[in-house]
């Protein structure tokens, strides 16, 4: 577990150093035990595996998994997180023309009052004489539930509220009534359930008491809206490669309904957020081994050392360190990234960390303008906070000492 250094221990940091070689030959066995030891616990995947096929055997389709369990980058203490799109929304409304529905959602972000990297859901209907899509002048948006087992089809509708001139859907309402309905929206199945906790847009449930699930009901859209289109036009080293661009434009998006926390009152009700995950899987696949194995050592310092001491604080999350990653290996050399520059690199990535604390400004990789740290300021700026992450960035990677996956290295020190 990590502690903070007392002026002893940051006085005998200098006893670490060593010599190019030595750090080279100590990057390359760090690297070699993370390829072979840090892996998700097969009985954990074994459980894992069953829930796949129950829920997708019960519940309809399995959606879509995010985070590190689809990035093939999962630690023992990760948790599962599914994205569930069985609803649909479009990124323009010329785009909706071909469609038979008569109402369609569309993403709308152009406006002052939207934060960076969330949306409106604007509400258009089709008009049987002009043969296009119209704003909606509706209060009310109707869809059907389908369920799993029995397969009965049930009428339903979400609010719609009137947000500068066009009719958005309530981000407010569509939340309650996924809180009051459940997880399947079907009580008598909930009750056979583990317990699940409403959380946002989401339900934490614990399965065999081994692992943690955290299910998003999300709205897919195939195409991207304008602002995530800007991220692939901008100069770059060597990745991602172009063709790896290409095939991530074409990954479409998902509009999550969690408000940015940040927007005036007024605004909040209608606010949600976009969703890159798919991009974001194909992009982590598209790392070479050490670039993926330096986002592993982030996470270890992340849950190991700064975690254990803001244990009630979500101040840096594991997001942050994927963006990190990303922003770093879009920035430098392919030959920046090798096994024996494990360590170098790690210590240039908490570099950077750094100097994003000090600023108060994490930049979103698809959306640069969207500050991933806009809501914990407070926190981050902290004098405890701070010195902490200022004897980081002094120790630089000899850090993973004080990490209990890491602590073999000291054998080497």
């Amino acid at each position: 577990m990590g502690y903070m250094l007392s002026k002893e221990s940051s006085f005998r940091k200098d006893t670490y150093v060593k010599t190019k070689e030595q750090q080279e030959e100590i990057s390359i066995k760090v690297s070699k035990f993370i390829a072979k030891i840090i892996a998700t616990p097969p009985l954990k995947l074994k459980m894992i595996g069953i829930y796949h096929g129950i829920y997708e055997r019960f519940f309809g389709p399995w959606g879509r998994v995010t985070g590190s369990y689809a990035d093939n980058l999962s630690m023992s203490t990760s948790d599962v997180d599914i994205i569930l799109d069985n609803f649909s929304v479009n990124s323009s409304p010329e785009i909706a023309i071909n469609n038979s529905c008569p109402m369609e959602l569309v993403i709308f972000t152009d406006d002052d009052d939207i934060p960076s990297g969330c949306c409106w859901l604007r509400a258009y209907q089709r008009d049987a004489f002009k043969g296009k899509y119209v704003p909606s002048v509706s209060t009310s948006f109707p869809f059907v539930r389908v369920n799993g087992l029995t397969k009965q089809v049930t009428d339903a509708e979400w609010n719609l509220v009137d947000t500068k001139g066009y009719k958005c859907l309530s981000c407010q309402n569509l939340n309650e009534q996924r809180a009051k309905n459940g997880l399947t929206s079907y009580p008598f199945i909930n009750r056979f359930l583990p317990h699940w906790i409403p959380h946002g847009p989401a339900f934490k449930q614990t399965y065999f008491g081994i692992f943690d699930v955290d299910i998003v009901d999300t709205f897919s859209c195939k195409t991207l809206p304008p602002v995530l289109l800007k991220w692939a036009n901008r100069t770059r080293k060597t990745w991602p490669l172009q063709s790896t661009i290409e095939e991530a434009l074409e990954q479409g998006c998902h509009v999550i309904s969690l408000p940015s926390k940040i927007s005036s009152d007024e605004f909040t009700e209608v606010e949600f957020r976009l969703g890159y995950g798919a991009m974001e899987k194909l992009l982590t696949e598209s790392l070479n081994d050490c670039q993926k194995q330096c986002y592993i050592l982030l996470k270890i310092t992340l849950k190991e050392y700064i975690e254990p001491q803001f244990p009630e604080e979500d101040i840096v999350s594991s997001y942050v360190m994927k963006m990190l990653i990303f922003w770093m290996s879009e920035e430098t050399d392919s030959d920046t990234w090798r096994p024996e520059c494990l360590l170098d690199c790690l210590d240039m990535c908490l570099g950077r960390l750094f100097d994003w604390i000090e600023s108060g400004y994490c930049p979103n990789f698809f959306i640069p303008e969207y500050n991933l740290f806009r809501t914990k300021l407070t926190s981050i700026h902290s004098n405890k906070f701070t010195c902490l992450m200022r004897e980081i960035v002094d120790l630089k990677w000899k850090v993973l000492l004080h990490c209990k996956t890491m602590q073999w290295l000291n054998l080497y020190i």
